[in-house]
């Protein structure tokens, strides 16, 4: 019985931590909470330094590569985009244009009204995504930067953050006995010690020992700290700069600009506008810059043309296929001559210790002294769109040339934009429907 009744009275004691568990399992559970952040207090083991050489990230590396490659996609679709939507403006601006030769003698005049409602509201309409367009190619010129920065502060980091440590730990240990021995003159100046005891604090001071406590603690800068600080440092810097100053002389930034303003006037319209005009004092784009402001002879005013451009390559003597022109010249070669005659160059150029440089040779035109490598070359999609359409005016100068035969019976042709005309001309691959000749 006393056995049975202990069993008896021993039950509600067991239920009891079952409930308990079942009530803190039912809590959420709190992370514990870390300790507060201290500064290193020793330099770089050489460990610590190994992993940092490994570091990911830099120039060179296939994640910096990946990051620009990014950059320079954007940038070159945001160019063919706004060079594709002012194609069709221009387009639409010339058929409205011809329409309105017929409608000024009375033909189909109803049409008139919806299709000049139409073309102002295509205008403004592109003219709006030109806006953010070009705001577009400015943060991918700024996102590319912001990489090429990265890149920078990484290498800084793995070559001069060890020995910086260093230094500050050096500098520290060596001022901490100073700092020690000032203190104990203050504390015996303040108490009125006499001389004798001052010696034995002297006696004290240069005998060995371990460490003591009061001493301070060596506080270094952390790799994350100098890494943000130097970021930090690097993009203020760069933001510090005008529009102007960033942009303005940014191949990519040129090269969108120069290519809404050929899609938008052609070989027949104004000059581009100089660089120096592309911003007001307020860094906000200028409006309605059509020409070029300024003096008409300074040198930096290229303006291309049919008497300045040539169609054939300088080095092969072919019409231009893949042209490709130097960024420190103007002239113009065929991607494949260009490059195999750099690779065959013994020169090289730009090595900075940091390896044997690039190939690099003088311009191959006569008269020409700059030294040019594969990275000063680039694809001129504007020079290309003129050169296409030189192209084509001399192919179709050639077939007008060519003497009729009475006897023949030439098919009507049928322009893109639907008009009939005479003979069997067709408009050339990579030539929009209006383009002036």
């Amino acid at each position: 019985m006393s056995s049975r009744h202990r069993q008896s009275a021993a039950r509600p004691a067991h239920s009891r931590p079952s409930g308990a568990t079942a009530s803190s399992s039912s809590r959420p559970t709190i992370a514990p909470s870390l300790p507060p952040y201290k500064k290193p207090s020793y330099p770089l083991t050489p460990a610590a330094q190994h992993k940092l050489r490994r570091l990911k990230g830099g120039t060179g590396s296939q994640t910096s590569f990946a990051r620009k490659e990014l950059c320079k996609k954007a940038e070159e679709n945001i160019t063919q985009i706004a060079g594709t939507i002012n194609d069709q403006l221009r387009d639409r601006e010339e058929r409205v244009a011809r329409r309105r030769k017929k409608w000024e003698q009375g033909h189909r005049v109803e049409e008139q009204e919806a299709e000049e409602r139409g073309l102002k509201e295509l205008h403004e309409s592109v003219d709006q995504m030109t806006r953010r367009l070009e705001e577009g190619m400015r943060a991918a010129i700024d996102a590319g930067e912001a990489a090429q920065r990265l890149d920078e502060v990484i290498n800084w980091l793995r070559d001069s953050a060890p020995g910086q440590l260093q230094n500050q730990y050096d500098t520290q240990m060596s001022q901490q006995p100073t700092q020690s021995q000032s203190q104990r003159r203050q504390r015996r100046h303040g108490d009125g010690e006499d001389g004798e005891n001052g010696e034995d604090e002297q006696e004290e001071d240069s005998s060995p020992g371990p460490t003591p406590l009061t001493q301070n603690r060596v506080t270094l800068t952390g790799l994350g700290e100098m890494f943000s600080e130097r970021l930090d440092r690097k993009k203020n810097e760069y933001t510090s700069f005008s529009h102007g100053a960033r942009y303005a002389k940014n191949n990519s930034y040129i090269g969108f600009k120069a290519m809404v303003h050929d899609a938008k006037y052609g070989d027949d319209g104004p000059p581009m506008p100089h660089a120096d005009t592309w911003f007001t004092e307020h860094d906000s784009p200028a409006p309605g810059i059509t020409a070029t402001q300024g003096d008409a002879d300074d040198d930096d005013d290229i303006i291309m043309d049919r008497a300045t451009v040539s169609t054939r390559c300088p080095l092969t003597f072919q019409q231009f296929k893949d042209p490709y022109t130097s960024k420190k010249c103007p002239h113009t070669f065929e991607k494949n001559a260009i490059l195999e005659f750099i690779r065959r160059s013994q020169t090289r150029i730009g090595g900075n210790g940091r390896g044997p440089g690039e190939r690099a040779i003088q311009c191959p035109v006569n008269g020409c002294d700059e030294i040019i490598s594969a990275s000063d070359l680039y694809e001129d999609v504007v020079l290309v769109r003129k050169i296409k359409r030189m192209q084509a005016a001399e192919a179709q100068g050639a077939e007008d040339s060519e003497p009729e035969d009475d006897d023949v019976q030439d098919e009507p042709r049928t322009f893109p934009d639907g008009s009939g005309g005479e003979g069997g001309w067709s408009w050339p691959e990579g030539v929009k429907a209006g383009t002036k000749q």
